[in-house]
């Protein structure tokens, strides 16, 4: 789900029992003591449905389907999460480590993907989002959330939602959200040696820092902003009248727009994943149909698509300039003239401006052909910098 529901997911988690707070600070371990972090829920791991999109909504990729008798034995990380999120983008750095380290011991992870916009549920892009990852685990795309509610994620909560089962299949440990990546290592640790009485890891496996990228210092972002009526109450677009989804109507630019909200100028198209852009073809500038929106963050990100277009430029500027190669995102080139745009080509999150400290800003992109959509604008604060942007 969006905004600090995803950044500091508090979701309910339907299980039997209580997970405890985590309190170890080792810095280097060989020999792992027991962890009380790791009840035991007495919850076995619901099996995997009967694969097929028509059948329970589930494909396997870069994997046979499997079920959990392929994995006796092993201690699984069952990790929610979707291509476009970036939570769950910034959570992949240490499930490839954990994934390189553990596997070996008996450690798997099995990536279901649970699609938020329309784009999300076509198999193929998911496909082409495991490839620029770099994902080497088996993935089920889980587009009627089969795998989602038989777990018993709620249906309201976010990503990423991430579960480990024992090498009894017994659910022993979950977190929502990203973060406590500390945690989340000494409890594979833990669980490995429970099914291994006696393994021992290197001392040059050393932890994950302990500080928390929510921590006060880090700054607070902008709650992330939907550009369609995504979910009920979340539309933040800031025009006058009420977004019909289906709707196209010419719009004009308000004098100002407050934080966290966006307001758009030109013909544009209601959809319920965001806005779709329905003028003419058109060159950046000050009379040019456009997106405007203010926030307040480190770095800023968006959803994009053209699903409803042909792959096209999408002009940037941030507080009436255009961008930089100190503040530009990764997706960010330069024209002829020195102008920030990006080339929207796949549908999927774009990295649209890395600041160098924290601050409020307001953005400006004007599309440059009909039929790209805004979705989704999410944020990282001082302490969510350091992460492969891929």
């Amino acid at each position: 789900m969006g905004g600090s529901v995803r950044d500091v997911l508090k979701v309910p988690v339907l299980l039997a029992g209580a997970i405890l707070a985590l309190g170890y600070g080792m810095t280097r371990l060989v020999n792992q003591p027991a962890f009380p972090g790791l009840n035991s829920l007495a919850v076995r791991a619901p099996a995997f449905p009967k694969p097929g999109l028509h059948v329970s909504g589930t494909v396997w990729i870069d994997s046979p389907p499997l079920t959990w008798a392929d994995l006796k034995g092993k201690v699984v990380l069952v990790d929610f999460w979707e291509y476009t999120c970036i939570n769950c983008i910034r959570t992949f750095a240490f499930n490839k480590l954990w994934y390189e380290r553990y596997h070996r011991y008996g450690f798997e992870i099995v990536g279901v993907h649970a699609p938020e916009f329309d784009i999300a549920f076509n198999v193929d892009n998911v496909r082409t989002a495991v490839k620029r990852f770099g994902l080497p685990y088996p993935i089920v795309v889980d587009d009627w959330f089969t795998i989602w509610k038989s777990i018993q994620v709620p249906q309201d909560a976010g990503w990423p939602a991430r579960f480990l089962v024992d090498a009894k299949g017994i659910i022993r440990y979950r977190r929502t959200g990203e973060g406590a990546d500390r945690e989340f290592e000494l409890a594979i640790r833990n669980l490995l040696q429970q099914a291994h009485p006696g393994l021992t890891f290197p001392a040059s496996y050393t932890l994950p820092s302990a500080d928390s990228p929510f921590a006060p210092g880090c700054g607070v972002p902008t709650d992330e902003m939907y550009m369609g009526p995504t979910y009920p109450g979340r539309d933040d677009l800031a025009n006058p009248g009420a977004q019909k989804p289906g709707e196209t109507k010419d719009y004009k630019l308000l004098s100002s727009v407050a934080d966290g909200r966006a307001i758009v100028g030109g013909r544009w198209q209601t959809d319920p994943n965001g806005m779709i852009y329905e003028g003419k073809s058109q060159e950046p500038g000050p009379k040019a149909a456009q997106l405007e929106m203010r926030y307040h963050a480190r770095e800023l990100y968006a959803v994009i698509n053209v699903s409803h277009g042909k792959p096209s430029q999408i002009y940037i500027q941030q507080d009436g300039e255009w961008l930089t190669q100190k503040n530009k995102g990764v997706d960010v080139k330069f024209d002829s003239q020195g102008r920030s745009y990006l080339t929207i080509a796949e549908p999927r999150m774009y990295y649209l401006i890395a600041n160098s400290s924290f601050g409020s800003h307001q953005v400006s992109l004007f599309p440059t052909e009909p039929g790209l959509t805004i979705n989704s604008f999410t944020f990282g604060n001082n302490c969510q910098t350091d992460f492969p942007h891929l």
